[in-house]
Order: structure tokens, then C-alpha cells, then sequence
């Protein structure tokens, strides 16, 4: 059914103006659209939540607060979440926006859908007031009685000033209306692990190192120049990476406080026509839920803002959903980091309790809190050194109770987990006293569809899809990803995100690969890349990822790797066209340096792989052919 004819049959209409909410924008309306919300609890059937075409103010203030766990930030430590717009239990709800802008004001979650049923959420944008990555661009660079200068201009939205010592640039939120406090202040960079640059010349947004930026240690005044710019003087010699048009940008707080956007143990919730210009915290997140559609949806800066950015981190992130994952259709620019994020969660064994019952636990800093398994569930159990499975067949466990993490005696880090069946000793195993061996809840790990994307201008990966399921990725753009454009690890050392892949299409996509200047990272189309425990690849033969095909896609290379495959089984990489790529330079921007210290890789990388097949592909002039075969079984590489 379409949109159009789900709007037409909702059988009651609730017009937020009818609660007090303002599309004039002048007023708060946070709390009249909860009031309207929780009005159409009351009804049954389709219901339409109407927002007439305006412009409505959300405030952290006056948003729902709720104490819950979410995967991939700091939640331990944040674990209240303040969320602007709030569905919560609901069922058979369209939001229908009508195209209208939500400004959320302060370091919040900008919307959530909680245990709700057949959501859709359609036609409406949102943008913070004053987003919590700051920006700087440099206007012009100099000197003065020797002592080396660089100008920069601020974004209207971010409010600053120069501290007393003239070395500190303080920012700052808008205000609380309630408590007349900052939401928030930040100062400098805030301890910022990188940096983020943007050249608008090549359209290339990288990390750098902090030392790099505007205040790096070798700052030694900052002036205020008018209520927009400032100029930093670096002694004798700024830093290199200098230029005028370059644009810098902070994540200011190294602690992911909150998802900017959330979905939570839902089933069928549907995101249409929907832009978030900024995403504070990390990114959309969807936990523990079934069955999500995301369809022409724009993650992109508000046009007049001077921003960039459009998320702290991720843009579509998926840590643990059954059934189906559709993206399709949307545009995603800028964000810092990868645009699209898909994966279950290995949870480590750390204790039998008795013959049907184990004590398990979330091991990355960014997990824990939240549920992982419900009763039902079917549970696979791997090797951490091999990622293979423990019976050597991935037999399935069937969960019968669970104590969370946090209940019953558990820290929020552990939980205890009672199965069907008796578990064998062997999953119980030890290496140098750590825990060998990790769960992966394969009821929640969802097939996936991703098509005609478009993806530009990120300074990490752009698809990273590890799950069991089907996976077909088809008819999207790759532009100048600083990192690979679509990366499968399964992972049981560092982060922990599973998980191994058996049917993988990877089909008529177009990848521009672009230089970055950082000799350190790869920029591969396509990588293949699991991280075990020792991080060592099993043999050939016990390879971890099976079954990938790599069909009629164009891969415009202006350098490095066109596929970097690590221990795959079944490989098949036919009728793709590779060309030499020389991007172009936008001559309207002053030409911004860029490190140029860069290795040589070959073609085609291949380690531990077995049955690999390379057949019917075109080479354009300039292309030279080169592989890299280690520890392989089985190739067939005809030129």
C-alpha cells in the first residue's frame, strides 16, 4: 500500500495545533505533541498524527525523559535519555509532517520509537538550534611581525567567545528555558580524539591529528576579529594543513551521551521522506526490533545553515533487528562516520552456572544496559581465535529464561541466559585465562536490501553490513569515502559485531575511489576483513565468510585497492569495469593542501580465501593489474 493510500484510510485524524502545538514557530511545543500522542492511545485503527506545514520548537526542557540503555555510546554513564518527540506503545501511527522543520533545542535525542508497532513516520525534517559539532573555516591566512596567523569564520549558529587568557574559545548552547543554564558549554576542542577537515576543492572530508587544527598546542593568542571570526596566531609556524575555504569540525565531546534518533524493540516502522539535517550523540540507532524500511530520506546540512556535519557519528545504525532491513532511495552526505552500520552483537561466555544456564557479557566500553536475548531466541556459539563455530555446524540454542543485564544480581554488563538444551564444556573454554568463546543471537540478525543510494563525502567507510541473512546491495554511488566504501568484518576482539556472513550480492553499483593522503588507512572499494582473537585468519578451509558475489559493478579508481578479501569461501567477482579515475577540482574554492605520503597496493588482495573466482572483467587504460595471494586454495584468476 502507498503512503498516499494509507493517509487516505486512517480512520481519525489528531491535528497537533488542536493541543497548543505551534507551527509558527514561536512557541514550545514539545509537550502539546506528547499531549496529542498519548491522546491517540485512546483510539484504535489507523490513526494520522497531523502537523499543518510550519516550523515547530523542541525543547530538552520540556521533553520525556526515560531511563534505558542503548548500544554503541557512553549510555552506562548517560543512562537518562531525554527525547523531543516520544512514541512510545503505540500501534497503526502515521506522523505525517507535511513537510514541516522540527528545531530541537539542546543536547537531546531528537525522536524514538519504543515498543511500538506499524509506525510511519513521514514527510518532515528536523535540525538542532545549535548542533554540538562546531565548525570553523579558514578565511585567509598571514602574518604579522613574523608571528604566523590563520582567520576563521563561525557559522551564525554557534555562539562563542575568547577567554580572558586568549588562548580558549568557549561555546555555547542556548539556554534552558526553564533553569536560564547552558545546556551545555564546550571549550576548544573538548579533548576531541580527531578532527575532522572538509576540502571543498576535492570534496574529500579525512581525520587529522588534533595538532593539525585550529588549537593546536603551537596556538599561542586568539583574537576576535568581528562576531563571526577569530585569528589564531601559531608563533613562527602554523600548521601545515592551512588554507583558505578548508573547513574544520570538532566532535566536541569524546562521550556519545545518546543516539540522535532511536528504535526500540518495534516491529514494522517505516521512514519515508524524513531529514534529519544533524544527529546529535551518534546516530540513528535501531535496537532489538523487526522489520525497518527506510525510503527517500535525506541526512544532509539544512540549506543557509554553513554547516556540513550531519551526525556525531553514524547515520543508520543497526545493532541487533530480526527480520527485514530496506534502504532505499536516500542521500547521505557528511556524517562522521559511517553512513550505514549493520551487525548483531557477540556476547562473551564467562561462567557456567549449571548444565542449561551461562552467565554472559557485552565486553566493548559502548555496550551494556539493554536486553540481548528474549526467550525463543535461537543463540550460535563461536571460536573467538577462528570465529568458527563451536560444534562445527552452528547448531542453534534455544533461549528459555533470561536475566538481564542489570537484574537479579547482574551488573549492566552481564546477564544470565537459561537455554533448552544442555550446554556442552566446550563452550566454556579458556585461552591464557580469557574466554574463548561468544554468543551471537541469530534471531536478530536481519536480511538486508540496500539500493539506489547515493553516498558522498565521508571521512570513514560507507556500508558496513556483517549478518547471516541475505545481503543484496545494488544501483548505488560511492563518492570519495576517505576509508573503504563497503567493509564486512565480523568482529569478536574489539568491538564485537558480528557477524559471519553465507549470501552476499554486491551488484551494479558505481565506486569513485579518491586519493586522502593518509598512509595509514586503505581505501578499497569493497574489503572483506574479520577481526579475531590474535587476530590470525583460520586456514582456507575453515574460512570464516562464505558465499559473496561481485557482479557488474564500475569502480573508477584514482588509486589503491579495487577489493581487499579476507578468509571468504565462494568468491565471485564477474563482469565488472575498472577505469583509471582523475577527480575533478572545484576551481571556486582555494586549492587546499592535503598529506600526500601514500603507499602502493595491488589490484586485488586475497588472504586465506578458498574457491575465488575472477572472471569476464574490463581493465581501462592505465589499469595495471597486480594481486597480492596469500594462503589461498583454489584461485582462478584468468587476465
Amino acid at each position: 500500500m502507498s503512503t498516499a493510500e494509507k493517509l487516505a484510510q486512517c480512520q481519525h485524524i489528531i491535528d497537533v495545533t488542536q493541543f497548543g502545538a505551534d507551527p509558527t514557530g514561536h512557541y514550545d511545543s514539545t509537550t502539546s505533541i506528547w499531549q496529542a500522542l498519548e491522546f491517540a492511545k485512546k483510539m484504535s485503527g489507523q490513526i494520522m498524527i497531523d502537523f499543518p506545514k510550519g516550523t515547530y520548537q523542541l525543547q530538552k526542557a520540556t521533553a520525556q525523559a526515560r531511563v534505558f540503555h542503548t548500544s554503541n555510546t557512553d549510555s552506562i554513564q548517560f543512562p537518562e535519555k531525554q527525547i523531543a518527540l516520544l512514541l512510545e506503545d503505540q500501534q497503526d501511527i502515521i506522523l505525517n509532517g507535511n513537510d514541516s522543520l522540527f528545531i530541537v533545542h539542546g543536547d537531546c535525542m531528537a525522536l524514538a520509537v519504543i515498543r511500538s508497532k506499524n509506525v510511519h513516520l513521514y514527510n518532515f525534517s528536523w535540525d538542532y538550534a545549535i548542533p554540538t559539532v562546531i565548525e570553523m573555516c579558514v578565511t585567509a591566512i598571514g602574518e604579522i611581525d613574523g608571528e604566523q596567523y590563520t582567520d576563521f569564520s563561525i557559522p551564525d549558529c554557534f555562539p562563542f567567545n575568547v577567554g580572558e587568557d586568549g588562548k580558549k574559545v568557549h561555546w555555547y548552547s542556548e539556554r534552558n528555558p526553564e533553569t536560564g543554564e547552558y545546556y551545555w558549554t564546550y571549550e576548544n576542542h573538548t579533548n576531541a580524539p580527531t578532527i575532522v577537515a572538509y576540502h571543498p576543492d576535492r570534496n574529500i572530508s579525512r581525520r587529522y591529528d588534533l595538532g593539525l587544527g585550529p588549537f593546536s598546542d603551537r596556538r599561542t593568542k586568539i583574537t576576535r576579529l568581528s562576531d563571526r571570526e577569530i585569528r589564531v596566531f601559531y608563533g613562527k609556524r602554523r600548521p601545515a594543513l592551512h588554507q583558505k575555504d578548508l573547513l574544520f569540525e570538532f566532535c566536541s565531546i569524546p562521550m556519545r551521551q545518546t543516539a540522535g534518533a532511536l528504535i526500540w524493540e518495534s516491529s514494522d516502522t517505516v521512514i519515508e521522506k524524513i531529514t534529519p539535517h544533524y544527529l546529535h550523540g551518534f546516530g540513528w540507532l535501531t535496537q532489538m526490533s523487526h522489520n525497518i524500511t527506510y525510503r527517500d530520506c535525506a541526512f544532509r546540512a539544512r540549506g543557509g545553515s554553513g554547516r556540513q556535519t550531519t551526525s556525531f557519528a553514524d547515520l543508520i545504525h543497526v545493532s541487533g533487528a530480526s527480520g527485514h532491513i530496506h534502504i532505499e532511495g536516500c542521500e547521505f552526505y557528511h556524517p562522521h562516520d559511517d553512513p550505514i552500520n549493520i551487525h548483531g552483537t557477540f556476547t562473551r561466555v564467562e561462567e557456567k552456572v549449571d548444565e542449561h544456564t551461562m552467565k554472559l557479557r557485552y565486553v566493548h566500553r559502548q555496550q551494556g544496559g539493554f536486553p540481548q536475548f528474549y526467550p525463543g531466541n535461537e543463540v550460535a556459539f563461536y571460536y573467538r581465535d577462528t570465529l568458527g563455530a563451536v560444534d562445527g555446524e552452528e547448531k542453534r540454542y534455544i533461549v528459555k529464561t533470561v536475566q538481564d543485564p542489570g537484574v537479579a544480581g547482574n551488573d549492566l554488563r552481564t546477564m544470565t541466559v537459561t537455554f533448552e538444551q544442555s550446554l556442552p564444556a566446550e563452550l566454556f573454554r579458556l585461552d591464557d585465562g580469557e574466554p574463548l568463546v561468544v554468543a551471537e543471537n541469530t534471531t536478530y540478525t536481519p536480511s538486508v536490501h540496500i539500493e539506489n543510494n547515493h553516498f558522498e563525502t565521508v571521512p570513514t567507510r560507507g556500508i558496513l553490513c556483517t549478518t547471516g541473512k541475505k545481503v543484496l546491495i545494488e544501483n548505488n554511488t560511492f563518492r570519495h569515502m576517505a576509508m573503504d566504501a563497503i567493509f564486512i568484518s565480523n568482529d569478536s576482539q574489539d568491538w564485537y559485531e558480528s557477524g559471519p556472513v553465507r549470501d552476499v550480492t554486491i551488484q551494479s553499483n558505481t565506486f569513485y575511489v579518491a586519493k586522502v593522503g593518509n598512509p595509514g588507512w586503505r581505501t578499497a572499494g569493497i574489503r572483506v576483513h574479520p577481526v579475531t582473537k590474535g587476530s590470525q585468519y583460520p586456514a582456507p578451509e575453515q574460512a570464516i565468510h562464505q558465499n559473496i558475489k561481485i557482479k557488474h559493478n564500475k569502480f573508477y579508481m584514482e588509486h589503491e585497492s579495487v577489493l581487499s578479501i579476507g578468509s571468504v569461501n565462494n568468491l565471485l567477482f564477474k563482469n565488472n569495469m575498472i577505469e583509471r579515475y582523475q577527480p575533478e577540482l572545484n576551481a571556486s574554492y582555494y586549492p587546499t593542501l592535503m598529506r600526500k605520503e601514500e603507499r602502493t597496493y595491488p589490484t586485488f588482495e586475497w588472504n586465506a580465501c578458498k574457491n575465488v573466482q575472477v572472471e569476464n572483467n574490463r581493465f581501462g587504460e592505465g589499469i595495471e593489474r597486480t594481486e597480492l595471494v596469500m594462503n589461498m586454495s583454489n584461485i582462478k584468476t584468468p587476465k
